[in-house]
């Protein structure tokens, strides 16, 4: 807000006088008196008495005539005082407006930001939740998080891979394909022909029926490796506080039978991924075995080839996906729920920043609003003191004694009648006092108490059996109490990689390679003299 400009104090009005109706005891103080209290005094003269003669209006007393002129001089002087702090009350006025308006805007903002978690928001399992209950549940995975990371589990850090890039990988890889195996095998060439177009066909076909089986078997294999790992890190929570010697646990109870599901799905999907890597490799293989051929190599140079590069094409296969298993269910969470109560707090920091910019403005607005307040007082004051010099001037050429004047009635008549705008100030004032303490405070998303259990509670009991979570069983045994509460879930190992899989993918490459090098031939057949050159060129001869 743009500094008030404080006006001066004018001083009382000259007027205009003739030498002639001026009394001599007048024009003998005329310059060494203030020019608009001496206006003011002759003017208070002349309605007592007659400037030439001396002598008062009516042949009245002198006292009694001075006296009666003095509520005239008041009332005049009370008008120019309302005259000069008009505009300066105006302002005074609007800038408490201002002032209120803005501490308003800035209790709209706290109450705003004091809502902020209780505002519907989306939970880590797409729920609808609030804020409040969102920042429980993190602060419950936070936990979790940091137990696991205390036992040396790191998966919840790593973030996964998108899809796109797993999409990309393989079109890359396909590509590749084409430009290295599909285009000197079947002489893929620009030129615009109908065989080389359907040559083209064929190798872009058979890339793309490759690029589909290795996204839908990667993507297959990490869906079922993140769902197995999600399980066993389950029944790992579960464990911990029974491991701790706490009689109940105060995690889901997860069942042996999901975890050898998980398992066994995971470990299908990683034989269906070697068993398209193992394809891969052949056909891989035995494209290179006869582009050998067809290069003049031995059979022997040519199933070598065909056997290296079938398998580096099998292997890129599984280490693509095996890649791509990164991240976990927790990891998942805690990510979504940091972004939620990350955009809280952004929220709240910009409502801070509001209300300190509106308690600015307040601030400002209420001290010029005190400073022109206290200009204006001043200056009626100001005026009702010079009007008093006057009145006193006045009776001094009268001949009157001053014993005789009562400031403390003129002044009662003189001052304006002002509405007491200080109880207005001491409720900015207040409130203004409110909007400090929260600022001082610098709130944050996280200095909110919660209001919700750091974690879920426990489901009530079915009628008719023990509430398991809150007491243990009692069964009777040979005569004796058996007290049994939850016991720690033991894991299945986790599943092998499938290496009789692979052991034997790499024994049909190997075999499907040495077949196509033995039984191609060794000749081009029509239309494949140019496949020579560019097979030479591609393996190096």
């Amino acid at each position: 807000m743009s500094k008030t400009t404080v006006p001066d104090y004018p001083g009382l009005p000259q007027g205009a006088f003739h030498a002639d109706n001026t009394p001599p005891q007048a024009l003998a103080v005329l310059g060494s008196v203030d020019p608009g209290v001496w206006s003011a005094a002759l003017s208070t003269y002349v309605s007592v008495a007659d400037p030439q003669t001396g002598r008062p209006y009516n042949g009245q007393p002198l006292e009694d005539a001075a006296s009666g002129a003095i509520p005239l001089a008041a009332s005049s002087c009370r008008s120019l005082a309302v005259t000069y702090s008009t505009n300066i009350d105006k302002q005074v006025t609007e800038l408490e407006v201002a002032a209120a308006t803005h501490l308003a805007t800035a209790v709209d903002h706290i109450e705003h930001a004091s809502g902020l978690l209780d505002e519907p928001m989306i939970g880590p399992d797409g729920e609808t939740t609030d804020g409040r209950r969102l920042q429980a549940v993190q602060h419950a995975d936070e936990e979790l998080a940091r137990q696991r990371s205390a036992e040396g589990d790191s998966r919840h850090t790593e973030q996964a891979w998108a899809s796109g890039w797993r999409v990309l990988a393989a079109t890359l890889l396909g590509a590749l394909d084409i430009l290295l195996l599909w285009k000197p095998l079947l002489n893929l060439s620009f030129e615009s022909s109908s065989g080389g177009m359907f040559r083209w066909a064929i190798g872009i076909g058979l890339t793309g029926l490759q690029i589909l089986a290795i996204e839908w078997c990667a993507r297959s294999y990490v869906d079922k490796e993140r769902q197995s790992v999600d399980r066993r890190g389950s029944v790992g929570d579960y464990n911990r506080p029974l491991k701790k010697g706490r009689i109940v646990s105060d995690r889901p109870t997860p069942t042996v039978q999901e975890v050898a599901e998980a398992d066994k799905a995971m470990a299908n999907a990683y034989r269906m991924l070697v068993l398209l890597a193992s394809f891969i490799a052949a056909i891989g293989g035995v494209r290179v075995a006869v582009l050998g051929k067809r290069a003049a190599l031995s059979i022997f140079e040519a199933a070598l080839f065909g056997v290296i590069v079938g398998l580096i094409l099998g292997v890129l296969v599984v280490l693509m996906a095996r890649m791509y298993c990164r991240g976990n269910l927790l990891g998942d969470r805690l990510r979504i729920e940091r972004e939620a109560m990350d955009e809280v707090n952004e929220k709240l920091q910009q409502a801070r920043e509001a209300v300190a910019q509106e308690r600015e403005n307040a601030l400002g607005a209420l001290a010029e609003a005190e400073l022109l307040s206290a200009t204006a007082a001043r200056i009626r004051t100001q005026t009702v003191a010079d009007y008093w010099r006057a009145v006193q001037l006045a009776w001094t050429w009268l001949g009157l004694p001053h014993s005789r004047l009562d400031f403390e009635s003129f002044e009662r008549e003189a001052l304006p009648d002002l509405t007491d705008s200080e109880p207005i100030r001491n409720d900015l004032r207040m409130k203004l006092a409110r909007v400090n303490e929260w600022l001082a405070d610098r709130p944050t998303v996280f200095d909110h108490a919660l209001t919700v259990p750091m974690l879920p509670a426990a489901t009530p009991p079915a009628p008719g059996t023990s509430p398991a979570r809150f007491m243990p069983l009692m069964q009777p045994k040979d005569g004796q109490l058996m007290i049994a509460g939850p016991q720690l879930i033991t894991l299945p190992p986790v599943p092998e990689p499938p290496h009789l899989w692979m052991f034997v993918g790499v024994g049909c490459t190997v075999v499907a390679v040495i077949l196509s090098a033995f039984l191609s031939p060794d000749t081009e057949g029509p239309g494949e003299e140019a496949a020579a050159p560019v097979v030479s060129r591609y393996l190096g001869q």
